[in-house]
């Protein structure tokens, strides 16, 4: 036992105490802030969206307009409400000091409505600002991403006539002409026809643009013309404007309940859609440090059989010491990632603002639930499984090229359920959870993705029962193949592998 527990610990601290690792651990949390940092600069400094309108009718410029204006206040408040979670004292959040509309809450029409006659963002800064962190600058607005110009094109022009004038502009051969006198690249275009509207011969509108992939622009002038189209709908009916402006400001209030839960207790919080997602990430997490410590295995045994190292060793400790000690230590390592995440969490949720921040319901759910339990688990068993076939790989390869035969079929077996995962989250109890769950490879990922559900019982302890016997079966065939192989100086060919697989080593 106490040459395993060597070969274990030289294992985890050639990796966890190596500069690439504490790197990666510094590096991860910091990029991910870097990547949502980045994400959220380069959504501030979109360039402007330059469009033209061209309403034969004359009747849904304003709506467009309208709608532009909109969409805008809307990314506005919710990016106010973003600054605030971050820049206010937790104080102030949690005794509600700053008033509705300008603290943090839904993002509507209502909402909105109550924020512009209340003064707008200057009042809001205003009111915010005993409130805020020291040194925290006052909020500014993002600008607005698209901006509409008059048409290059006169009166009268038809349609035909206009997409051809167009065009030069929309291709970026011509520049449109800014109202400060710069130019500017056409981003899209609206032609709207004379007989457009809600009938069923009524034309069309046209949105022309080059770019296929930022469709947002298109997505507001639809709903703009949509709206402008029940507008008029209603009007038929003799109702006004005002009429529509109050039906479409009314909101359905609806709350979501769990019947498994005390009538006092059924309804649905943060906390309940935290908990429902957390066996999610928990998968993806497993699978991700599965095939990063199974790589780990993999190249390490190479680089020892490559540079003779093995042979020292088992001068030493026998094969089967030997391989046992890699796995240990090699899941310890395993381990340390997540947990010294969740040490980072634990203290990232402590200084955050309040006690009801994703961070730390996330944390809290993870400890009042035994999901943590279950994860612990699935991942001995999961990295049992994967542990023992990338251990073999690397035991019959003599370098990373003499291993990328197997490594293909294996990368398959790692990654083939994942297009069905989403499947699984949101039917975790239908046919595609059940078939997933009853692969023992599959086990370890389809139960974690239905921890919350509550699965029947009899179906998790069937598959469970099922994998451990398999992982057994496993582990004795690719520790033979590990036994065999490790000391022969030629790798073995694919069709010997079985041979070795079938061999007790004395």
């Amino acid at each position: 036992m106490t040459q395993i527990l060597l070969i274990a610990w030289r294992e985890y601290k050639q990796y966890v105490f190596s500069r690439g690792f504490l790197i990666f651990l510094v590096m991860l949390p910091v990029s991910l802030v870097a990547f949502s940092a980045a994400m959220g600069l380069v959504e501030r400094n979109k360039p402007t969206r330059v469009f033209v309108v061209y309403d034969v009718t004359g009747e849904y410029i304003d709506d467009i307009d309208q709608a532009i204006e909109r969409r805008h206040l809307f990314y506005s408040l919710a990016a106010w409400d973003t600054y605030l979670s971050l820049s206010a004292t937790p104080e102030s959040l949690a005794d509600g000091l700053i008033e509705y509309p300008f603290a943090p809450d839904a993002v509507n029409d209502a909402r909105a409505e109550a924020f512009l006659a209340a003064g707008g963002f200057d009042a809001a800064n205003a009111a915010a600002g005993p409130h805020l962190r020291p040194g925290v600058p006052a909020y500014e607005a993002p600008r607005q991403q698209f901006e509409r110009i008059d048409a290059p094109l006169e009166a009268g022009t038809s349609l035909e006539e206009a997409e051809a004038i167009l065009r030069p502009y929309l291709l970026d051969e011509t520049r449109v002409e800014m109202p400060d006198g710069s130019t500017a690249p056409l981003f899209a275009a609206i032609l709207i026809p004379a007989d457009f509207g809600a009938g069923e011969d009524a034309a069309a509108a046209q949105y022309w643009s080059r770019n296929l992939t930022d469709n947002a622009l298109e997505s507001v002038v639809g709903d703009a013309l949509d709206r402008a189209v029940k507008r008029q709908a209603v009007a038929d009916f003799g109702l006004s404007q005002e009429a529509l402006d109050k039906v479409d400001a009314v909101e359905a209030p609806l709350l979501s309940y769990r019947p498994d839960r005390a009538p006092d207790e059924a309804e649905l919080g943060l906390e309940d859609r935290i908990e429902t997602a957390l066996p999610a990430a928990l998968t993806y997490m497993l699978v991700v440090i599965i095939f990063g410590v199974g790589n780990l295995l993999l190249t390490n045994t190479i680089e020892e059989r490559s540079n003779k190292i093995v042979e020292i060793l088992l001068s030493s400790v026998t094969a089967g010491q030997l391989m046992t000690g890699k796995l240990i230590g090699i899941a310890a390592v395993g381990l340390t990632m997540p947990a010294m995440f969740l040490v980072g969490g634990l203290a990232g949720s402590a200084t955050l603002a309040t006690d009801e921040n994703v961070l730390s319901l996330a944390i809290g759910s993870l400890f009042s639930s035994p999901l943590l339990l279950i994860y612990l688990f699935y991942f001995f068993c999961a990295y049992a499984i994967f542990a023992m076939i990338f251990l073999a790989i690397g035991a019959v390869s003599n370098s990373l090229q003499d291993a990328q035969s197997y490594m293909g079929p294996v990368m398959i077996l790692v990654f083939a359920p994942m297009p069905f995962m989403v499947m699984v989250f949101q039917n975790p109890n239908g046919f595609v959870a059940s078939v997933l769950t009853w692969i023992p490879v599959y086990t370890p990922y389809a139960v974690m993705m239905r921890a919350a559900a509550d699965p029947p019982f009899w179906e998790i302890a069937g598959a469970t029962l099922l994998m451990l016997v398999f992982a057994i079966f496993l582990m004795r065939i690719m520790g033979r193949i590990f036994r065999n192989a490790i000391l022969q100086s030629s790798p073995p060919k694919a069709r010997e592998v079985w041979r070795l697989a079938r061999k007790e080593k004395p």
